[in-house]
């Protein structure tokens, strides 16, 4: 016996010899069809011309793809209606068969742009038309109506040309990988108006009495006129809307369970912050569409179902998400446009919720990264003071001076202060610099921990109910006299000036008579860091930070040798 792969290299064989020769399988069935109205639909012969002719359209037709297997219930139907056509077709069968075919080939031409697929289906829609009217209608006509010899006449000898004409047109691709569409609409529209052709033409006949010729001629007129009224009445261009509003308007309330779907999406992308909580409460509104039973989905982080999992299944990918959708019928191509569109939709939003959640953890790990940094430097100016304490330590005697006792009372609290905020922000760095501090027992600490330093520190000018967010003015404080005294160990006798300031204004200035910034430096400094002798310039990047965050400014005021000025102001603009 033949083996499976046997089986599927021959099929295969078949789908592309039918693919690939659609053309002639068309121009054959057409032929069959003409030789089966010349010979009739009576006799022995133009039977067996019918069931070729089926036959052919079987091979040709562009429902059902040609790799698809049949079962033996759907071959028993197709057998069944070939024996019934065969046995009791007459001259209306016919003509409604014609009338469909006109209505499929008419629903193809419009979808192909190459100039050689449009002209040929445009032939074939031509020469099924002219069959209808002259072959086939004159032939039901009432008894003394009929008037065959000129219309054979024309069958036999005209129409058969337009079969070499479609032979010489150029053969090109009709269709991407075997698949077709079939606008129903189109095709809807072509059937019906041959209908009308038809039955308007015999109905004018009897009505008026006149040759089928004349009836056929008025009933064109009357319907091209017609239609032409209506295509002016659809979009009249007069300032007032025409049927084509309203048509739309209809359309569009077709899609009803769609937009409320869309609704509960939109809620549900404000309501819902976790990705997958997000996908499950959707595909739950989905359900309750009327045309889908359940349906299933798979993220990389995440899966779920919902419904019940039965019936025809569609699955739909985009993005990191794939849907599986259940439906009680097969989808139509309009609904599984929309179904993927609906699943395009989901992915965006998915997609949107994953990188929500992403930008959350990396703010999360920012603000830990920005508090660690000036953690550091708080640390650092802590370790500072600790050596300077450390220094005095190794100056005393075996008793303490009184002046070295005052020292630690007044350091150590301030040390451990420190040490507990700096702890406080490690703890919850979302709630860093929180703090507010009196202005004036802020000076006094300042000058305190700075006393014996060599800076000096002008009277300042302070509204005794003024507060100042500590964290910030230590910081900026510390990081600007540090950054001096470093500079006073190339030039001993430089002198460092601290004034401050909180009354109407905010104003912290440090300042000195040593050389002066380097422009480029000065450029850079507090937006970036600036390579020097002694560092990168991280602490002042991360107080002007800081300082911008609630509403202070960080700047040089004044860069020339003999006076450098940085202070740190209130924005008033902000």
């Amino acid at each position: 016996m033949p083996s499976e792969t046997t089986h599927r290299a021959r099929d295969s064989a078949i789908v592309r010899l039918t693919h690939n020769q659609r053309r002639w399988l068309l121009l054959g069935q057409l032929g069959l069809l003409h030789l089966l109205l010349l010979e009739g639909i009576d006799g022995g012969v133009g039977r067996t011309l019918l069931v070729g002719h089926i036959g052919l359209f079987i091979l040709w037709q562009p429902f059902v793809r040609a790799e698809q297997r049949l079962s033996i219930a759907q071959l028993t139907v197709i057998a069944a209606i070939v024996t019934a056509a065969a046995l009791w077709a007459g001259t209306w069968t016919m003509i409604f068969w014609t009338m469909a075919l006109a209505g499929i080939v008419g629903g193809k031409v419009f979808f192909y742009a190459a100039r050689g697929a449009k002209a040929f289906y445009l032939l074939v829609l031509t020469y099924l038309i002219s069959v209808l009217l002259v072959l086939l209608v004159p032939q039901v006509l009432p008894g003394g109506h009929a008037q065959l010899g000129e219309f054979l006449f024309l069958a036999k000898y005209v129409l058969p040309g337009l079969f070499l004409v479609m032979a010489v047109l150029p053969m090109e691709q009709e269709a991407e990988e075997g698949v077709e569409v079939v606008d129903f609409a189109y095709s809807a529209f072509v059937f019906l108006l041959l209908a009308v052709l038809v039955l308007g033409s015999i109905a004018t006949m009897l009505l008026l009495k006149r040759g089928y010729f004349e009836s056929l001629v008025a009933t064109i007129i009357t319907s091209a006129a017609f239609l032409l009224m209506m295509a002016w009445a659809w979009n009249p261009r007069l300032g007032f809307a025409g049927f084509g509003m309203f048509f739309s308007r209809y359309m569009l309330s077709l899609g009803l369970p769609f937009e409320r779907w869309l609704h509960e999406l939109a809620d549900n992308m404000q309501r819902e912050e976790r990705p997958e909580q997000f996908l499950a409460e959707s595909l739950e509104g989905m359900v309750r569409l009327p045309w889908v039973n359940g349906c299933e989905w798979q993220a990389t982080d995440s899966a779920g179902k919902s419904g019940r999992q039965e019936g025809r299944h569609s699955q739909f990918r985009h993005g990191q998400l794939t849907l599986d959708i259940y439906t009680q019928q097969p989808l139509s191509p309009a609904l599984n446009w929309h179904f993927n569109l609906l699943a395009q939709l989901l992915g965006e939003f998915h997609e949107a919720k994953l990188r929500a959640l992403e930008l959350q953890e990396l703010s999360y790990v920012k603000a830990i990264h920005q508090t660690g940094a000036r953690l550091t430097h708080d640390v650092k100016n802590l370790l500072q003071s600790l050596n300077a304490l450390c220094l005095a330590a190794a100056d005393e005697a075996d008793a303490p001076t009184p002046e070295y006792q005052a020292l630690l009372r007044r350091q150590l609290p301030v040390i451990a202060q420190r040490l507990q905020q700096t702890m406080d922000k490690l703890r919850r760095p979302e709630q860093e610099g929180a703090q507010f501090t009196p202005a004036g027992q802020w000076w006094a600490g300042l000058q305190a921990r700075y006393a014996a330093a060599g800076v000096r520190f002008a009277p300042a000018q302070i509204d005794g109910e003024r507060k100042i967010p500590a964290t910030l003015f230590n910081s900026a404080a510390e990081n600007l006299i540090q950054n001096a005294l470093i500079k006073k160990q190339g030039t001993p006798a430089l002198r460092i000036d601290v004034e401050f300031e909180a009354g109407e204004r905010v104003r912290l200035r440090v300042s000195d008579d040593g050389r002066a910034i380097s422009e480029e430096a000065a450029r850079d400094l507090f937006r970036a860091p600036v390579a020097s002798q002694t560092g990168l310039g991280i602490g002042l990047y991360q107080t002007a930070r800081h300082a911008g965050f609630y509403g202070y400014a960080l700047k040089v005021s004044a860069n020339e040798t003999g006076r450098v000025c940085l202070e740190l102001e209130e924005n008033r603009e902000a």
